[in-house]
């Protein structure tokens, strides 16, 4: 049943069912159709399917789409590349995600098991770590007991070379540092993949289809799974002595290259201890330091909505006032020729005097 930890924990079998729903959902994406794609956003034409304009969510409700709704499309995708100009960490996906997926994750999700790590190459160099997930499901879909995310730490080339620090060390530098993810579930799929493509952190394959339906605003940043995934890179200690493990490995090969895996005395260790800790959304302290570290990095509410705007200095305020009086540039300019000065000087003194007034 979902949440049994024995099924969390069953590794045989794990990676070939993983790969068996990424061929699936690329089987199922190219079928599709009322796919809006890059072409279609660009050429400033609402595209028609079947004979029919496409339909999008943007405004709360379903309704045909509109020229507008192209341009406002096209501004929310540069919009979201420019904010994630330099990559994502996972302090940052806890941070920037919606207050929703992280309750979701703090109350439904109940065990991350780390299964497998492998070194990526890209030509003869490795350039990440990739490490695969287990997460239970939440029970809210027939069928499906668990879900697969997949993590890349962009910083592990960096780490394995870095031979002054400790594998453990170096562990917990990594985590700190950029990384990709994917998830398995369908929010990941429909709401959240376009966005990592975009915001290029996206670890399975892209997506360039635009979520005009379910998520037309790209608000938000990940779903419950992988926001689990996160608070226990943050705060789990058997994540990060599985990522010493792997650093451990790629130094050893000399390259970062080879793989290892999770034992499966130890993911039902890991499994069986999660499924025991409280999970209430107003529960207390448990005496599980990972657990309670990991609740609290996902309780905590994104940076971004906190960011108070500037105060406007009371001095700066009155030259604000001053310079949109009727005629005040016209009198400033013939006062400062009036007493010998420049511009420039005028301006100085009078900053200086709005300083010691403000």
């Amino acid at each position: 049943m979902a949440g049994d930890p024995r099924t969390i924990a069953r590794l045989s079998g794990s990676a070939a069912e993983a790969k068996q729903i990424q061929r699936e959902q690329l089987s199922e994406r190219a079928k599709a159709e009322n796919i809006l794609s890059p072409e279609q956003m660009r050429s400033g034409n609402v595209p028609i399917n079947a004979g029919k304009l496409m339909m999008t969510m943007l405004g709360g409700e379903i309704r045909p789409m509109t020229p507008d709704d192209l341009n406002q499309f096209r501004q929310k995708a540069r919009e979201l590349g420019r904010r994630f100009q330099g990559g994502i960490t996972a302090r940052q996906v806890v941070d920037m995600s919606l207050t929703v997926d992280r309750q979701r994750a703090r109350e439904q999700i109940r065990m991350v098991v780390p299964a497998a790590a492998r070194g990526l190459k890209k030509g003869s160099a490795v350039t990440a770590l990739e490490v695969r997930f287990i997460t239970d499901a939440s029970g809210e879909t027939k069928g499906v007991y668990r879900h697969h995310v997949t993590v890349e730490f962009t910083g592990y080339p960096e780490q394995v070379i870095a031979g002054e620090d400790t594998a453990q060390r170096a562990a917990a530098k990594m985590r700190k540092q950029g990384i990709r993810f994917d998830c398995d579930c369908g929010r990941h799929r429909y709401w959240y993949r376009y966005v990592a493509s975009v915001g290029d952190y996206n670890a399975g394959r892209p997506e360039s289809g635009f979520p005009k339906i379910r998520n037309p605003s790209l608000v938000g940043v990940a779903c419950k799974h992988v926001l689990r995934v996160m608070s226990e890179i943050e705060g789990g200690s058997a994540v990060q002595a599985f990522l010493a493990r792997a650093i451990e490995k790629g130094r050893k090969n000399g390259d970062g290259a080879g793989h290892i895996r999770q034992l499966q005395r130890e993911a039902e260790r890991l499994a069986d201890k999660q499924a025991k800790r409280p999970m209430a959304a107003n529960a207390r302290a448990s005496g599980d330091r990972d657990f309670d570290r990991a609740r609290r990095a996902l309780r905590k509410q994104s940076r971004a909505t906190k960011v108070k705007p500037k105060r406007t200095a009371i001095g700066s305020k009155r030259m604000q006032a001053l310079g949109a009086t009727p005629g005040a540039h016209d009198k400033l300019i013939a006062t400062t020729r009036d007493l010998g000065l420049t511009p420039e000087e005028a301006v100085a003194i009078l900053q200086a005097a709005a300083k010691g007034k403000s």
